[in-house]
C-alpha cells in the first residue's frame, strides 16, 4: 500500500498503526508523529489527515500566522521565563488560528478587529488586557523588521496600540500591619520568619527573595535584578538602613534551626550562598516557599493568625470599601510584604519617587500600596483625636 509522504506506518504486535509525520528527518521534522485513527484512505482517515495537514501547514508569508511563527523562533520570545512564554502562547495560538486571524495578511488587521477581540474577553478583563499587550509586543517586533508591509509598500501601524485596555478593579494584597509582622516573626518556623524579614527589608517578590544571598550584598545595600522584569531592567541597588544591613548580614552568618515532631532533637542548616533555604537545606522556588507558608498557616499558631487576621480585615474592608483578593481576606500573603516595605519607607519619610527608586517599583504600584497605609493611618489618627476629645470632656 502506497502511503502519502507525510504518513508512516508502524507495525506493533501484529497490528498496523498510522502516524502523520511531515518532513520526517528534514529540517522541519516535528520529532514525533501524530496518530491517525481509522483505516487508510477511509473517509474518516482522510478527514483527519486533511485537518492535521491544515494545522501543520507552513503559514502564508506575510500572514498573521507567519509573523507569530517567526516570533516564536526569536530570542525575544525564547529568552522569556517559561511561565511568561506559556502565557504568551495562549494568545499567540489564538492569533495564528485560521479561524481567527491566522490567514489574514498581517498588515490588514484593523483596530476594530482588535477591539472586537478585546470585548469578546470582557468577562475576563485581565486576559483581555494581556491579549492587547501580547499583540502590541508581536507587532512592535514585526513592524521594524519589514514583516508587516501594506500593498503600497508602506509600513502598517500597530493595530493593538490604538485600543485601550479594559478597566480592572483596584484589587491587591493587603500590606501587613505591625501586629501581624510581630506575630509571625515570633511564632512562625525560622525559615518563614526569615522570609518575612527579608521581604520587609527588600520589598521584592518571592521569586527574588529565594535567590538572594551574600553575593548580592554590597556597601549599604543589596543588588537585585527582578526575575519577573529581567528583560526590561538591569540590576539596581536596594538601599538598607544600618539596622537592615546588620540584620541581613546576620542571616548570612546564622544557621537556621529546625524542629519536628518526627525528630527528637532540633537540627540546623547553614548555606553560605543563600539567605533562605528549606529544612533540608535546599533552595526554595517561589512556588515551594508559598507552599511552605501555607503549611504553616495550618498549624495551631497559623490558624490563630488567620482568625485574628480575618477579624481585622473584615473591619478594614467595611470601613474603606476595599476591593481585595479573596486570598488576602483569609490570611496575610507573602506578596503583601511588598506593601509593608512601601509603608515602612513612607513612614521613614521617603517620598513616592524615592520609594520607586529604592524598591524598583513603578509609580502606580507605590500609589497602590500606600493607599492602604494612608487609609489606616487616617482612621487611627481620627480615633486618637476622638479619645483626646472624650478625655478632655
Amino acid at each position: 500500500m502506497d502511503l502519502p509522504d507525510d504518513v508512516r506506518r508502524v507495525r506493533t504486535k501484529g497490528r498496523d498503526y498510522y502516524y502523520f509525520h511531515p518532513d520526517r528527518g528534514g529540517p522541519n521534522d516535528p520529532g514525533k508523529g501524530i496518530r491517525i485513527h481509522g483505516e487508510p484512505f477511509s473517509p474518516a482517515f482522510a478527514a483527519e489527515l486533511n485537518r492535521l495537514r491544515s494545522d501543520h501547514a507552513r503559514p502564508e508569508p506575510g500572514s498573521v500566522a507567519d509573523i507569530v511563527d517567526r516570533y516564536r523562533g526569536t530570542r525575544d520570545f525564547t529568552s522569556l521565563q517559561p511561565s511568561t512564554q506559556a502565557s504568551y502562547a495562549v494568545h499567540l495560538n489564538r492569533f495564528a488560528d485560521a479561524r481567527v486571524w491566522g490567514t489574514l495578511p498581517a498588515w490588514s488587521l484593523t483596530p476594530m478587529a482588535v477591539l472586537t477581540a478585546r470585548d469578546t474577553l470582557a468577562e475576563t478583563p485581565v486576559m483581555a488586557n494581556q491579549m492587547l499587550s501580547v499583540g502590541r509586543t508581536l507587532y512592535d517586533w514585526a513592524i521594524p523588521l519589514g514583516l508587516v508591509i501594506r500593498p503600497d509598500r508602506a509600513p502598517a501601524p500597530n493595530p493593538f496600540t490604538i485600543v485601550d485596555p479594559l478597566d480592572i478593579p483596584d484589587r491587591g494584597h493587603i500590606p501587613w500591619p505591625d501586629w501581624t509582622v510581630a506575630f509571625v516573626t515570633a511564632n512562625a518556623w525560622p525559615d518563614i520568619a526569615r522570609a518575612v524579614r527579608l521581604g520587609i527589608l527588600t520589598g521584592q517578590r518571592q521569586s527574588d527573595l529565594v535567590s538572594f544571598g551574600p553575593v548580592h550584598r554590597e556597601g549599604k545595600g543589596l543588588w537585585c535584578r527582578p526575575r519577573k522584569l529581567r528583560r526590561k531592567r538591569r540590576a539596581f541597588l536596594i538601599p538598607l538602613s544600618t539596622a537592615g544591613m546588620i540584620e541581613i548580614d546576620r542571616m548570612a552568618e546564622t544557621p537556621l534551626q529546625f524542629t519536628s515532631t518526627r525528630r527528637k532533637t532540633p537540627w540546623t542548616h547553614h548555606r553560605d550562598d543563600l539567605y533562605l533555604y528549606s529544612p533540608r537545606g535546599r533552595s526554595y522556588s517561589s512556588t515551594s516557599l508559598r507552599a511552605r507558608w501555607r503549611r504553616w498557616l495550618e498549624t495551631d499558631k497559623g490558624r490563630e493568625l488567620r482568625r485574628l487576621w480575618q477579624a481585622w480585615a473584615k473591619v478594614q474592608i467595611r470601613r474603606f470599601d476595599w476591593d481585595i483578593e479573596p486570598e488576602s481576606v483569609d490570611a496575610p500573603t507573602l506578596h503583601g510584604l511588598r506593601g509593608t516595605a512601601v509603608a515602612l519607607k513612607r513612614k521613614a519619610g521617603y517620598e513616592a519617587q524615592e520609594i520607586e527608586t529604592a524598591l524598583g517599583m513603578s509609580a502606580p504600584t507605590v500609589r497602590h500600596y500606600t493607599r492602604f497605609m494612608d487609609q489606616i493611618a487616617a482612621a487611627e489618627a481620627a480615633s486618637a483625636r476622638l479619645e483626646i476629645v472624650g478625655g478632655e470632656g
